[in-house]
């Protein structure tokens, strides 16, 4: 039987649908993996920005109680915080603090007052003082405050490293293709960042002039992936690499390479080598 044979342009045809919908699929899935990430960062975003807002709150009210106005404090007491669940120790606290504070200072006030007279002056009730335990406690809301503001100053830079920024694609140094998303500087990826690269592999890290520089996390398509210090787009400092079987490698790179002091653990978590390393080779062993 004579089996008629296709025509080369009907194989180029079917090649270049092949392809595209290779390409299309790869794509697709990059696009689900970068989108995954993009709502955790943005959620775990939203949460530190509404924690920062209710340390925000508890500051501008402490401030209020340390600089002696009661009256404000307790209407921001009740206005911030009244409804808040995760808040209602806190702000009960402050609100009988308030309370208490002014009504001890309206009583002096009116004790005071020369014309008086004696008869009422006895008749006053005087609020109960503040016990030794909320003396205390106001004694010490100047040092709180400072921790807190320092707390919330972390916490902005945290939000800072976390922000989303923008959207790049570029080619890194090796020509893969790399899709960016995270803080950028003169159109550049510069910062905190997260890539995808047409290989399949992605990078989560700090990054410099469109190159992983500091510190950053690399995962390979295939369950390898690397933890530790990036210079100029290649594994340069201390850091980890793991492999899929449970192997892992602890100790100092240079260009891609482990160089220097370095630890090779087996699967099952002993020591195999140690020693000093020099391009990916151990060169002088130490006794494990």
């Amino acid at each position: 039987m004579h089996i008629m044979k296709q025509p080369l342009s009907t194989k180029i045809l079917i090649s270049c649908l092949v392809v595209a919908t290779g390409l299309a699929l790869f794509y697709a899935i990059k696009s689900n993996s970068l989108n995954k990430q993009l709502t955790e960062q943005l959620a775990s975003q939203q949460e530190v920005q509404q924690e920062m807002e209710e340390y925000r709150s508890l500051i501008a009210v402490d401030s209020l109680l340390v600089a002696g106005e009661y009256e404000d404090a307790l209407n921001a007491s009740k206005e911030k915080f009244v409804e808040t669940k995760d808040w209602k120790n806190n702000a009960n606290l402050r609100i009988a603090l308030a309370q208490k504070f002014m009504d001890l200072e309206r009583n002096i006030e009116q004790v005071s007052q020369p014309s008086q007279p004696q008869e009422t002056v006895d008749s006053l009730t005087v609020a109960e003082a503040p016990s030794p335990k909320e003396i205390r406690y106001v004694d010490s809301l100047r040092f709180a405050l400072e921790k807190s503001k320092i707390r919330m100053a972390r916490m902005e830079r945290r939000l800072s490293q976390k922000s989303l920024g923008r959207y790049l694609t570029f080619k890194s140094s090796k020509g893969s293709e790399i899709h960016y998303v995270g803080q950028v500087k003169n159109n550049k990826a510069h910062g905190h960042g997260i890539a995808l690269f047409n290989t399949g592999s992605r990078y989560e890290g700090e990054w410099n002039n469109n190159q992983r520089h500091g510190e950053g996390t690399f995962h390979w398509p295939d369950g390898e992936y690397y933890v530790g210090e990036y210079k100029n787009d290649r594994r340069d400092g201390q850091g980890t690499y793991y492999w899929s079987n449970g192997e892992k490698f602890v100790g100092l790179w240079e260009q891609d390479k482990r160089t220097g002091e370095g630890v090779f653990y087996g699967k099952d978590g002993k020591v195999v080598a140690k020693g000093i390393w020099e391009s990916d080779e151990l060169v002088q062993a130490h006794k494990p």
